[in-house]
């Protein structure tokens, strides 16, 4: 009996001239990774794949203050990730720390073991930033971009104000 050899070799992404394993069941079930990456760069956001901090086990990505730069460790759901850090930068630079959902869509929003998560990592005062920002991730993509654009002002929206200041 002749046996076949199958040969799976991991998947990898090429974003920002750094190349990301993307694990097989990931592209299974087509998690958009490479679609949000796209769409978060197109709004100016610059996303980084390793960082010194990402040597600490429990740290799955950062928003860097002030920037819209976003760090994803190699580890976890590199999606929800990117996600969940560039809505802190939204949170920071587009919201002003306003929240955009209020705490009882939170709370309807989030499950039983997030919301005990959310209690028992962050102080009171971190709460809804942080909730908020879990359920912004997990929102479908086209969802959350359009609450972004929405927050941070379009990215069509800079070159017609350009196009129209020139027609003046």
């Amino acid at each position: 009996m002749r046996r076949r050899l199958r040969l799976c070799l991991p998947a990898l992404l090429l974003v920002t001239g750094a190349l990301i394993p993307i694990a097989p069941a990931a592209i299974a079930r087509g998690n958009g990774l490479a679609e949000a990456v796209a769409a978060l760069q197109a709004r100016e956001f610059v996303i980084q794949w390793d960082h010194p901090r990402c040597r600490e086990t429990n740290l799955y990505g950062l928003h860097i203050r002030g920037r819209r730069l976003v760090v994803v460790c190699p580890r976890g759901d590199r999606r929800d990730t990117l996600l969940h850090e560039a809505w802190h930068a939204v949170q920071a630079q587009c919201l002003r720390g306003q929240p955009l959902l209020a705490e009882d869509a939170l709370l309807r929003s989030l499950g039983r073991g997030d919301r005990r998560e959310l209690q028992l990592l962050y102080r009171p005062d971190q709460w809804q930033r942080e909730a908020e920002a879990r359920v912004m991730a997990r929102q479908r993509l086209d969802r959350y971009l359009q609450a972004l654009d929405q927050a941070c002002g379009s990215p069509a929206a800079a070159p017609a104000a350009a196009a129209a200041a020139e027609s003046i």
